[in-house]
């Protein structure tokens, strides 16, 4: 059976939404008449390093013999993985040798805005990873061996929390399938049959660690931990118990239920940070679920990102503490997933 394709959304959007995407699109079209007027700094040859744009401008750059677009955005721009970028800017696959390229310095499809529609990026979530069924919330490892795969050969792109949120606030921008790949678990078992996948692949994915339960029988230990952080993942929490945030038990007086939620959140804040010295910026709402007062408890407290348990699309207008995600489980095989994953949200942008 071939892979499906990722299907786009359509459908009526708020008219309020339709008219500030379609103006901020509007706004973006005049600075791209503004760029291709010929404003460019000077050329560059491949021989010269280029420590940092002055200007939003884009650079123009003569590729050297080999370059390769993950090299030449090392090279001028600081950041290996902004290669897509050249490639998407100049509307080529691949360089061919020697060629003048652009170099986009800033983002120049800031909200994934484009004349269909806009980018929306699917946020996938599991639980944790077995040989075997033994939870109802496990995933196979096989399973989720098929689904990665299945991510990596139709050309997505792994991305971090902190890239959705700075494309969401219109300071970064991503490739058109990209997907977060969020676990909320701290088990062993997805230390040792998880991981190892998505390190094949090459691909990052977060993980929601309650850290209260780090170190017991079952569980990964903070030095594991601690090196899934070195290695590019990202360590966010679910609170200290991982119980849910909003449930609050029969008689027990407001103060005494704030006090425990505001316990659970700088807890599990300073936990991570005392065992990463890295600070940790989001947060998964334990069983999925949040309200008003823990959204705002999430925000007090300097986390830049919350995530739900509720499919839907996260375009860049989303709520950032309310960023949903999708629960995957074993029966998910590839031709379902593609039937879930938005990517493109479609409407019509045009002036």
């Amino acid at each position: 059976m071939s892979n499906p394709p990722i299907k786009d959304a359509v459908g009526p959007r708020q008219q309020v939404w339709k008219v500030a995407v379609t103006a901020v699109c509007r706004l973006i079209a005049c600075m791209v008449l503004m760029v291709g007027s010929g404003l460019f700094p000077p050329v560059l040859s491949g021989q010269e390093t280029h420590t940092g744009p002055s200007s939003p401008l884009p650079l123009l750059v003569k590729a050297r013999r080999g370059d390769t677009p993950t090299g030449i955005a090392r090279r001028y721009l600081n950041d290996a993985s902004r290669g897509w970028t050249i490639l998407e800017y100049n509307g080529i696959e691949a360089l061919s040798g020697g060629e003048a390229v652009m170099v986009p310095v800033a983002p120049f499809r800031p909200g994934g805005l484009n004349p269909d529609g806009y980018q929306t990026v699917p946020v996938l979530a599991y639980s944790d990873i077995g040989a075997s069924l033994q939870q109802t919330q496990q995933v196979f490892r096989s399973a989720f061996n098929r689904q990665m795969r299945w991510l990596k050969t139709e050309g997505f792109t792994a991305i971090t929390p902190t890239q959705l949120v700075d494309f969401m606030e219109f300071s970064g921008q991503l490739p058109h399938r990209s997907v977060l790949i969020t676990a909320d678990t701290e088990s062993q078992t997805f230390f040792d049959l998880g991981v190892p996948i998505l390190k094949a692949l090459g691909l990052t994915a977060t993980l929601f660690v309650a850290t209260g339960k780090v170190g017991v029988e079952g569980a990964m230990t903070w030095d594991q931990i601690k090196q899934l952080n070195e290695d590019g993942f990202t360590i966010a929490c679910r609170g200290q118990s991982g119980r849910a945030l909003t449930d609050r038990i029969n008689g027990q007086t407001f103060k005494a239920y704030f006090e425990s939620v505001e316990s659970e959140l700088r807890l599990a804040r300073q936990a991570i940070e005392t065992h990463l010295a890295a600070p940790c910026l989001f947060l998964a709402y334990p069983h999925g679920s949040t309200d008003e007062l823990v959204s705002a408890m999430a925000a007090k407290f300097g986390f830049s990102g919350a995530f739900i348990r509720s499919s839907g699309d996260n375009p860049f207008f989303a709520n950032r503490f309310g960023i949903h995600r999708i629960a995957i489980d074993s029966r998910m095989d590839p031709e379902l997933l593609g039937r879930m994953l938005t990517t493109l949200i479609v409407t019509d942008l045009k002036p």
